[in-house]
């Protein structure tokens, strides 16, 4: 465990974390800031009481990016269905255009085997709308497949983006743990009785 002492507002507090020693310096000095950009506003402000402001503003942030991230955590679950979807159609569609292939096949065969009669004929222009349909379906193919594909490149973002947001809704807890602390040994400061037992 890292015990470190960094200043908040003038005042220098001991603190123990398991994180690294730099992390908890850059907790303290984005705390330092704030509580200073709060007493800076309102110079009549206790530090008791900029600290609760302080310890409210970070709340605030936890909650918006709690819910931001649960926002994007439903997006990413959406986005998964939907490429699950695509993936299926796709698999679909590929079985569709093997069957069109080995059919469109077999009747090339037959149109080798037979002499040209109606039938033959008949035949040729049923391959000839067969690989029309093949061609359109080769291009529902291609398209689901690029959107397949775009799909799953924008889930990996919104993945990123996510854990992002998870990171940062961690440091805001850890901030406002600091936040209390920090208050609580404010008031042990403030406090006429506690002083007093101290002598």
């Amino acid at each position: 465990m890292n015990v470190v002492t960094i200043k908040i507002n003038g005042i220098e507090y001991n603190l123990k974390g398991d994180e690294r020693e730099e992390y908890l310096h850059m907790v303290a000095s984005y705390v330092d800031k704030k509580i200073k950009n709060i007493m800076g506003k309102n110079e009549k402000l206790s530090t008791s009481s900029a600290a609760i402001l302080t310890a409210i503003n970070l709340g605030d942030d936890m909650f918006k990016s709690s819910s931001l991230c649960k926002e994007l955590s439903n997006k990413e679950e959406t986005l998964a269905k939907h490429d699950k979807e695509l993936t299926l159609q796709l698999d679909g569609l590929k079985k569709q255009l093997n069957h069109m292939e080995d059919y469109n096949q077999e009747l090339l065969n037959k149109c080798k085997n037979v002499e040209k009669t109606d039938y033959v004929k008949t035949l040729e222009q049923e391959n000839i709308e067969m690989q029309q349909q093949l061609e359109a379906l080769r291009e529902t193919s291609k398209n689901s497949s690029d959107e397949n594909r775009k799909i799953k490149v924008e889930n990996k973002e919104m993945k990123f983006k996510l854990q992002s947001y998870k990171y940062k809704i961690i440091d805001s807890q850890n901030k406002l743990i600091e936040y209390q602390i920090s208050l609580a040994k404010q008031k042990k400061i403030n406090n006429p009785l506690l002083a007093t037992r101290k002598k």
